[in-house]
């Protein structure tokens, strides 16, 4: 890995969630009784896993939700319908 590369992930990782990206989500995810990213992100961490085998969905899950914690955001498709009756 480059040392630019490296400054780019750092200052990416450095970059606080801003709140009206927080709100957007949150407005075009959410889901039932859903009120945080945190919630949107168990969700579709929760639906992303269960098409693993079942007794490595609970490490998948951990995995996704790290992922997404760490800002990786999937598709609107997938941020939207995962773990709904749409998916």
């Amino acid at each position: 890995m480059t040392q630019q590369t490296q400054d780019a992930q750092t200052s990416i990782a450095a970059l606080a969630p801003q709140p009206i990206s927080e709100e957007v989500l949150i407005e075009k995810y959410s889901k039932g009784t859903e009120k945080t990213v945190a919630d949107v992100n168990q969700r579709v961490a929760r639906a992303l896993a269960a098409v693993e085998k079942p007794e490595e969905q609970k490490s998948w899950e951990a995995r996704f939700l790290k992922a997404l914690q760490a800002g990786f955001l999937p598709a609107g498709r997938i941020q939207s319908a995962a773990g709904t009756k749409l998916s």
